[in-house]
């Protein structure tokens, strides 16, 4: 399925994502991890270009295939689960992918919180679900967090990395939904402040365990600018969290609160099954919304 994809994504995915798809070896119709080649450079293998000093190199990668039922019929649902890395500005920004190959329905990109690294995406199935249905899925780590590295002689705000890094892997077409959790909520936040009324494919934010001492008053007021459509997260037992979410939803037009009752904080690591599945019906609905020009 993947080799027959090229002609159709040549053209709205990178050039390297491209051509890791058209480098991999055919597949069984299991999950499985595939050993690393070390004949000539991993990343000669897949196709990456070890000439370009900025651009992703590959860390690993995960070829897996899944069968379903669809109407009766049988259909394989194959993709790639990959960590990479990209320089931005000097710095060292490390995050894994996950995608079908097929143009995407929207592009994802999740955030951490204090306590996991993009792994936890993984670990929780995330990634997975998402890229089975279709989505193009990105989890990053901020500079300073997980393997992400910074130059703290650099001032330049977190917002202007995310913008620069979305850029970078073109992840703006056919249209973006951003998810930040816990101590990334204030730098995404101020993200969609600054760039959601100029950049109509931001489709959608959601937001887990915004607490009040992450934000200001004024962060509250200035969310009125954020157009696009807008879910918080949090557990049914934080009520720090509640108040929060309900205070930016009074000032952010497109936004909802959703709480998980019986949790507290973390609560998607928790209960997977549950967070996935509300997470996937926010993407179909914004997805499925056209973009307001």
């Amino acid at each position: 399925m993947l080799a027959a994809t090229m002609i159709i994504i040549a053209a709205t995915i990178s050039p390297y994502y491209t051509l890791i798809l058209s480098n991999l070896p055919p597949i069984d119709n299991q999950v499985e991890d595939r050993p690393m080649y070390t004949g000539g450079g991993f990343n000669e293998f897949v196709g990456l270009n070890e000439s370009d000093p900025h651009g992703p190199k590959l860390i690993n990668v995960k070829h897996v295939s899944k069968s379903k039922k669809d109407g009766g019929k049988s259909v394989d649902d194959d993709f790639l689960v990959f960590e990479a890395k990209v320089e931005i500005l000097g710095n060292i920004m490390h995050y894994r992918e996950a995608s079908n190959g097929w143009i995407p329905k929207a592009n994802v990109m999740l955030f951490t919180g204090q306590h996991f690294t993009t792994s936890i995406w993984n670990d929780i199935g995330t990634m997975e679900d998402l890229a089975s249905l279709g989505y193009r899925v990105v989890a990053l780590e901020l500079p300073g967090h997980g393997l992400s590295h910074v130059d703290p002689e650099q001032q330049i705000r977190v917002a202007e990395y995310i913008k620069l890094f979305i850029q970078h892997l073109d992840l703006y077409r056919p249209g973006l939904v951003v998810l930040s959790c816990d101590v990334s909520n204030s730098d995404v936040m101020e993200y969609f402040i600054r760039y959601s009324k100029t950049s109509p494919l931001l489709k959608g934010l959601i937001v887990i365990d915004a607490a009040a001492e992450q934000f200001t008053s004024q962060d509250r007021v200035l969310g009125a600018s954020i157009e696009s459509q807008t879910l918080f997260l949090c557990g049914g037992t934080d009520n720090d969290c509640q108040t929060s979410a309900n205070d930016w939803a009074r000032n952010i037009p497109n936004s909802r609160v959703h709480a998980f009752s019986n949790a507290y904080r973390e609560f998607y690591n928790e209960d997977p099954v549950v967070f996935n599945t509300i997470l996937k019906r926010f993407l179909e609905y914004v997805s499925a919304r056209p973009v307001q020009a």
